[in-house]
């Protein structure tokens, strides 16, 4: 290494010329990386659904979900296979486990297909498999408001939705609150009576004379021609001219027993922003896209659309904005931190030398960020907040180099001798250094499940940018230091000071280091009882924080812009019913337009989206900027407390959550062969949350009392009758929603349109199936004669995991409680019934997972780095010795968390342990590497006061500009250096705080005892055998 050193010092022109280039690169990488708010991280889940259209949810699970189940459970790798049944569909979700190949997985998956085919009903379609991809949700939403017709406000959207999906970064339009238009043929029931008409009659003519007939080529002597009946129609006022039937001389048309409109289906939902009608637009984008410059190609182009003067566009859940805010509140950050490592820096160690450390700041930065973009990462909010982390740390090798340099050209040497000798000598020192921060960020490389893929990027990006500071450290620094290094003093006493810490007399050092040698003194003189009260203070404070403490919490919350108002209701409730009640829901709140810029009401039929089937309708809420209004959570407050007098309802209100975060922090799935004694298990469950403090938006996945209607046909009796259970089922179709006959092309439109067959609105009722006439061979026979109608409960949809059927319990936490505390609360409950298994999934098996992990890779950590540190030292209790400081941090954490109040975080505290695991022990790196050095030099004692004082300045440098990095995320200010602002308590700190403190609060604590629990330890082994005054050192 002393060679590569040396080329590049002397080649200085060369290694100036490729740092500029990797300035230059670094910044054009910074500006073409694109800009997310959370990483684009891979969900280990499969869904695989299919349709079948007036199948019960009992047959669909019997039918669809059991045979699909079977089939793919065999998979390899699946961790969990659970499924729903509904109506008309079933799907089934596979999470896999830790590892996932989301493209193998897929594979293996889709060849299933055929398989699974073969399993179901021939009329089954739609058979489908699709991962899980948090990249392709909407990243915007675009919102047309205003009072123009229906059709003409859906023409409009039509055209704009066809423009938007051609620009080159999105990837999908998805259209909520527009209806589809249908052709409507009405027939009353009494024609059937009247022209003595079977229903298949009137639809099978309709079919028959709609279709595009290829009627093949004719050839001969004089060409080759190919021929075709155009028989589909080209007007709606064709489907009345076609002919059913003839009698005498006349000819029965449509047009004589039936009524045809061009209009639009049915609602299914209503959907509302601020109040008004709107058609949304969902807009997601490509994998990979610029998430900004998606959304503003797709505001430019709505804003070039030429809309109507009395229809306006709103944008909702527009990321870019965040992102902006969130990237620009973190580069602040960066900014501020430096500038308060540079003023530490020139207050210690002088303009130039200070100079010189901070530009390994930029340097390592730029170069890290080459490496990230060459690997494809996104700039998202934990890449940034790993560059904020990493400020602090990143000038630790160089303040050591630079340090060195310093002293020895105080001592006499030329700037380009001492930086060469500085490089060289501290060349182990700072590597190794290097290497254990490296080697405790390694194992989180492998973090498995979706809090891993959220995380991971901090040990990618503090792995690359550490990386880079060691290369800045030992060949830049050393470059620019010979051309520009000058001594941070020539002050004789100041040269005599720093001399003295080397050879000359303690007492003519600096009043500082006589105030801590005096000290350290007093401490060697007793290093055992010294060793013994700090483990034991330290053990049990610990001890005291896990016992009396706050408690955990999974991941930190932070202050939302959005939040959801989920309106929940039992009962058979019409589209109209559901959307009243949604309308009472939002009349409590409009009058907040002050504090929530966008209120975007939907209601209608989310089985889809949910575990339970009585949610009827949701608001979407967006609040105001963050620093223009109240706390999020006082809002909700305000909102629920104002919902509290609805009648009919129950209301949700659930804030948005950062991070990868489920739903619901508490989910409890109960499964068993006894569905009595599942739903007793439930409704247990349930009386506890309800009657116990702490649980709120309590919800569980039990169909909602509804009543259906069992039509039970005799086969027997209708097949003797001359008909059977198809030409029933159509009859009965046409009260309900009608039957598809076909398909229509309007001019206006792209894409064709149904033709759907039904009785008239004021026949659509239970009275009618009881006076439906159909023709028999005996003439025209009552429905009744051979059905029989009854009501029963309906069972909306049927749960199941793993095979078995399943219910589950799901809340929220209020606000002052924590979830693991709740969590245990429940588990304390031990008669559960040994029939049901009671599984605790959502935040609670994630954390348990999440602190599975982290107990493993802390524990491969600290085996990596006693590999780095006996390499080094080639001594084990030296390597003993450095590793007290990792015991040392960890325990200082629970001592400031005690001290502060405040509750140990799994993740965020976990990594925080982690970190500094790798931080700290830099500093028994330079005591004991100094202390090898001055032991050739003076007897023991006087080798370990030398060693120190002449190593506390680079630690506490190091420990102060760790700290100062991270300042902005603890004290949670933020100054825009641009617009020249300062705010205090940004959302975009509050993710990091808890962590920020944890690294900063266990560095200080766990340093001020490092200078003195080192020592005390290295004294402690002075003497060869026991009660001997010998001063060799033994090693």
């Amino acid at each position: 290494m002393k060679g590569i050193i040396e080329v590049f010092v002397g080649r200085n022109r060369a290694t100036l010329l490729l740092l500029l280039m990797i300035f230059f690169i670094g910044i054009y990488s910074y500006v073409q990386m694109p800009r997310e708010n959370n990483p684009d991280i891979q969900i280990p889940i499969i869904n695989v659904s299919v349709n079948l259209q007036g199948i019960s949810p009992e047959d669909s699970e019997r039918i669809l979900a059991i045979p699909m189940e079977n089939e793919l459970k065999s998979i390899q790798g699946i961790e969990e296979v659970s499924s729903v049944a509904t109506d008309d569909c079933a799907y089934v979700t596979l999470k896999f486990k830790a590892g996932f190949d989301s493209k193998k997985a897929l594979e293996d998956v889709r060849a299933k297909m055929d398989d699974i085919r073969s399993k179901l009903p021939n009329e089954a379609d739609h058979l489908a498999a699709h991962e899980v991809n948090l990249s392709l949700f909407p990243v915007i939403n675009v919102g047309l408001i205003g009072s123009l017709p229906e059709r003409t406000l859906n023409e409009i959207a039509r055209n704009l939705k066809n423009a938007i999906e051609t620009l080159p970064n999105v990837l999908s339009v998805e259209v909520a609150g527009m209806r589809k238009e249908i052709v409507e043929v009405i027939i009353k029931p009494s024609v059937f009576n009247s022209y003595n008409l079977q229903l298949d009659e009137i639809l099978g003519a309709i079919t028959r004379n709609n279709r595009l007939i290829g009627a093949g080529v004719l050839e001969g002597d004089t060409g080759r021609y190919s021929i075709k009946i155009s028989g589909t129609f080209k007007d709606v006022k064709d489907i009345l001219k076609v002919p059913l039937r003839v009698q005498g001389d006349a000819v029965v048309t449509v047009a004589d027993v039936a009524e045809v409109y061009y209009k639009f289906e049915d609602r299914k939902g209503f959907a509302r922003i601020n109040g008004e009608p709107a058609i949304v637009f969902e807009v997601s984008k490509r994998t990979g896209a610029n998430v900004i410059e998606t959304i503003n190609q797709v505001k430019n182009l709505v804003s070039k659309a030429g809309l109507p003067k009395n229809l306006s566009a709103v944008y909702m859940q527009d990321q870019s904005d965040k992102i902006a805010d969130t990237i620009n509140d973190l580069e602040n950050s960066i900014i501020f931190s430096v500038l308060l490592i540079l003023i530490v820096m020139m207050l210690t160690m002088g303009t130039r030398i200070s100079m010189l450390v901070s530009l390994a700041i930029p340097g390592s930065f730029l170069l890290g960020i080459i490496i990230l973009h060459f690997m494809g990462i996104t700039l998202n909010i934990v890449v940034l907040f790993s560059l904020i982390m990493a400020v602090g740390m990143l000038v630790d090798d160089s303040i050591v180099v630079n340090e060195y340099a310093d002293r020895k050209m105080i001592s006499g040497l030329s700037p380009s001798e001492a930086f060469r000798v500085a490089a060289i000598d501290m060349f182990w020192p700072v590597t190794s250094a290097t290497l254990t921060k490296l080697a405790v960020f390694i194992p989180l490389l492998f973090w498995p499940g979706v809090t891993g893929e959220f995380m991971k990027y901090i040990p990618v990006t503090l792995v690359a940018t550490l990386s880079s500071s060691l290369v800045i450290a030992l060949i830049f620094t050393p470059t620019l230091g010979a051309i520009f290094g000058k001594p941070s003093t020539t002050l004789p006493e100041e040269i005599e000071k720093m001399n003295a810490i080397e050879s000359g007399s303690l007492e003519k050092t600096s009043t500082f280091l006589k105030a801590y040698v005096s000290v350290l003194n007093k401490v060697l003189n007793n290093p055992k009882r010294f060793v013994f009260i700090t483990i034991t203070a330290l053990i049990s404070v610990s001890i005291v924080y896990f016992k009396f403490g706050p408690g955990v919490e999974f991941f930190p919350s932070v202050e939302p812009d959005n939040a959801v108002i989920n309106v929940r209701a039992k009962g058979n409730l019409s589209v109209k019913e559901r959307d009243l009640m949604l309308r009472e829901v939002e009349n409590h709140i409009l009058d907040m337009k002050d504090e929530i810029k966008i209120f975007y009401a939907r209601s209608g039929l989310f089985t889809s989206e949910e575990k339970s089937d009585d949610l009827i309708a949701k608001i979407q809420l967006e609040f105001v900027n963050w620093h223009l209004r109240r706390k999020a959570y006082d809002i909700i407050d305000d909102i629920r407390n104002r919902m509290q007098n609805i009648k009919g309802v129950v209301i949700e209100v659930q804030e948005e959550k950062m991070g990868p975060q489920g739903d619901k922090p508490i989910q409890i799935n109960l499964s068993s062969k006894y569905w009595i004694k599942m739903e007793a298990a439930l409704n247990k469950i349930l009386t506890l949350m309800h009657n116990s403090p702490g649980f709120i938006n309590i919800q569980d996945s039990r169909s909602s009392p509804e009543i259906e209607w069992d039509i039970d046909i005799d086969r027997s009796k209708a097949i003797l009758s001359g008909t059977d259970i198809t030409v029933v089922g159509e009859f009965i179709k046409m009260v309900t929603s009608g039957v598809i006959i076909g398909k229509y092309r309007p001019n206006n439109l792209d894409e064709e349109v149904d033709i759907i067959a039904r009785f008239p609105k004021e026949n659509r009722n239970l009275k009618t199936l009881d006076n439906l006439f159909v023709s028999t061979k005996d003439g025209l026979s009552p429905i009744s004669t051979f059905t029989k109608r009854s009501p029963k409960n309906k069972i909306s949809r049927i749960n199941r995991t793993d095979g078995m059927r399943t219910l589950t319990v799901s809340a929220d936490v209020a606000p002052g409680y924590l979830a693991s505390e709740q969590i245990k609360f429940i588990k304390l409950q031990k008669d559960w019934d040994k029939e049901v298994i009671v599984d605790f999934k959502g935040e609670s098996k994630d954390q348990n997972e999440a602190q599975a992990f982290l107990l493993k890779a802390f524990i491969l950590a600290i085996m990596l780095m006693i590999l780095v540190l006996v390499t080094e030292f080639n001594s084990v209790y030296n390597t003993f010795i450095v590793m007290t400081a990792v015991f040392l941090s960890t325990t200082c954490i629970f001592c400031s968390l005690l001290l502060l109040k405040q509750v140990f975080g799994i993740v965020m505290g976990g990594v925080g342990i982690i970190a500094l695991a790798g931080i700290i022990v830099n500093n028994n790196i330079l005591l004991i590497d100094s202390f090898e050095n001055k032991l050739k030099l003076y007897g023991v004692k006087e080798a370990i006061i030398r060693a120190c004082i002449s190593r506390v300045r680079p630690i506490l440098l190091t420990v102060a500009t760790t700290g100062l990095g991270l300042m902005p995320m603890i004290t949670k200010i933020s100054i825009n250096f641009f617009k020249r602002e300062i705010t205090y308590n940004a959302p975009a700190s509050q993710w990091w705080t808890h962590l920020s403190i944890t690294i900063a609060s266990g560095l200080v604590l766990a340093t001020a005892l490092t200078l003195f629990f080192t020592p005390a330890l290295l004294y402690c082994k002075k003497y060869k055998g026991k009660g001997v005054k010998n001063k060799q050192y033994y090693n």
